[in-house]
């Protein structure tokens, strides 16, 4: 199984909760960007797994415009102060039970940082940028995997298909 771990794109710095800031352009215009990399890396997500956040909904929806997921749910162990090591039973038992190929988790900092620490413990809880996806490898019966972190910045001056409001990236 893979499991894809996504921070939510750039979100508007107030909103009259923390769970309805919404993503700002240049949140669409990363997000979009990093689900047009992933799309030739993963044809499909089995399963989608989202905070309730309005922000990872939002980013949801721009990468579901290039990356389809067969069953989509909203987790409140998702949310930004969840209990990472609850998160990651979670994910595992999903594994388990319906023997996902491809799994993709989008949620905020800390919880992605902590949450491949808690399935990798052999590595430190990294920083993510927003739209950051790491992808971590979990063979049956082996300790997970983690096998890269990539951002935004990272991927831009390698990708040549453009979105179309790129420019609020800098």
């Amino acid at each position: 199984m893979n499991i894809f771990i996504m921070r939510h794109g750039q979100a508007a710095p107030e909103a009259s909760s923390d769970a309805l800031r919404p993503l700002t352009g240049q949140g669409r215009d990363e997000t979009c960007l990093m689900a047009q990399w992933l799309a030739q890396q993963v044809p499909a997500f089995d399963r989608v797994l989202v905070s309730p956040y309005l922000r990872t909904r939002q980013t949801w929806q721009q990468v579901s415009k290039h990356i389809t997921g067969t069953q989509v749910e909203c987790c409140e162990e998702l949310t930004p102060n969840a209990d990472a090591d609850i998160a990651a039973s979670l994910l595992l038992a999903y594994g388990e039970l319906h023997r996902q190929d491809n799994l993709l988790v989008v949620s905020h900092m800390p919880l992605v940082g902590f949450l491949v620490e808690s399935l990798c413990p052999a590595t430190m809880a990294p920083i993510f940028v927003t739209s950051g996806i790491a992808k971590i490898i979990l063979e049956q019966g082996q300790v997970p995997v983690f096998n890269w972190l990539e951002g935004p910045h990272n991927i831009r001056p390698h990708y040549e298909q453009p979105c179309h409001l790129l420019g609020s990236l800098g």
